[in-house]
């Protein structure tokens, strides 16, 4: 007796375009490199922007710096300067043990850190080493809260400038546009009159 019903039907194995021995076509592969490109086409100049920082950017993170280091000099009850080298361009801060021993200061807000390429240290004017053009002098903060007055002149390679006067009391920055001697500025030691106009233009 002949079989009925229908015949087997033979079954072939499907093959997804997107299975997992599929190899990436060279399109795709451009595609890809180009949308990388693009992407650090846009995002490059900005980090670039970051890294070259202008004066004023500096003068603010000096000022606050300054600001961090006038309360953590109260709340440790320690000595503490702020160190700058003229000729390396760094600026570091350092606890002063009783002893004299000197010991790095980090903090999120003070870290040693360096001038970018293109700007320097004209001079700083300290009140127990006066004026300073190369090697290293010190701002002192005081655990009373007290801060030794310090004037520092920063220029650019365009011989743009602003100076920057760290006051007595509060261990604030004022800072001033263009190069700016003493008779525009307050003066180091409260009580002798500055005179002259003032070209501040803001603080930190």
């Amino acid at each position: 007796m002949a079989r009925t019903g229908s015949k087997r039907q033979k079954h072939f194995p499907i093959h997804y375009p997107y299975g997992n021995d599929h190899g990436y076509t060279l399109i795709e592969m451009m595609v890809v490199l180009f949308l990388i490109a693009l992407t650090a086409a846009i995002i490059a100049p900005k980090l670039e922007l970051r890294q070259k920082k202008g004066l004023r950017a500096i003068s603010g993170h000096l000022a606050s710096e300054s600001r961090a280091l006038y309360w953590e000099s109260i709340s440790r009850q320690k000595v503490i300067r702020l160190y700058y080298d003229l000729d390396k361009k760094t600026i570091s801060a350092f606890q002063i043990e009783p002893n004299g021993e000197k010991k790095m200061v980090q903090t999120p807000e003070s870290r040693p850190w360096k001038l970018p390429k293109y700007f320097r240290f004209d001079r700083i004017v300290t009140l127990h080493q006066g004026k300073v053009d190369s090697g290293k002098t010190f701002t002192q903060y005081f655990p009373s809260g007290s801060v030794e007055p310090t004037t520092i002149h920063l220029s650019d390679q365009t011989d743009r400038s602003l100076t920057l006067v760290i006051g007595t009391l509060n261990g604030k920055v004022r800072i001033y546009k263009g190069d700016v001697r003493g008779q525009h500025i307050p003066p180091l030691v409260p009580g002798i009159p500055g005179g002259g106009a003032s070209p501040f233009i803001g603080g930190g």
